[in-house]
């Protein structure tokens, strides 16, 4: 698959660049700016392009949207720093395919090009798949978890509620701690209300 990524950092665009090295993916072309941008997937042709938000004194979205115009078969993943609800619909209406926050681990980048390489037709707006910091790569099960854990359930009780065995909650709990880089059950908590995955 062929890549090209529009940023203005140097850093991102090489470490991206080299976290691909092995994979299905290619980096065929960079740019640094809207004008460079076009140029590049006018020439290019890239089947995804990965493209910043901020781009000196352009913006990445109105790249996408001049590019969807013009009918070209490249999807755009939107790679930023902004993890807002605001910035990720502006994203949607532009005609993004997917929308990452830089914050994210480059596995989890990995996997979000995957599934978009995979759509045979381009990812409608309304579909548009976002990967945030603050789901910190916790399952659908284990934010069911997490969710519970501020009642002071046991391990048990929570087993009961969510009609699992002991064994798997405590499992699930595991995999929770290690992913929000949590001491105890009281850290765990404080992570998951501060990024909202959970409510007091």
């Amino acid at each position: 698959m062929k890549l090209a990524i529009v940023d203005d950092h140097s850093l991102i665009r090489s470490g991206v660049s080299s976290a691909l090295a092995n994979t299905e993916f290619k980096v065929v072309a960079e740019a640094t700016s809207v004008k460079e941008g076009a140029a590049v997937i006018n020439s290019y042709k890239p089947d995804i392009c990965l493209v910043d938000i901020n781009l000196g004194t352009g913006n990445g979205l109105d790249l996408i949207k001049q590019s969807v115009a013009t009918g070209i078969d490249s999807k755009f993943v939107v790679l930023t720093m902004h993890d807002d609800l605001e910035t990720l619909e502006l994203a949607k209406q532009a005609g993004a395919a997917a929308y990452v926050t830089k914050s994210v681990p480059i596995e989890q980048l990995i996997q979000v090009l995957v599934a978009v390489s995979e759509t045979k037709t381009f990812i409608k707006r309304g579909e548009i798949k976002a990967v945030s910091k603050r789901d910190f790569g916790l399952t659908a099960r284990e934010i069911e978890v997490l969710s519970l854990l501020p009642t002071g359930a046991t391990a048990l009780a929570i087993a009961g509620v969510l009609f699992l065995t002991e064994a798997t909650v405590k499992t699930h709990l595991a995999a929770i701690y290690r992913k929000l880089n949590a001491a105890n059950r009281a850290q765990a908590v404080s992570i998951g209300i501060e990024n909202n995955l959970i409510t007091k």
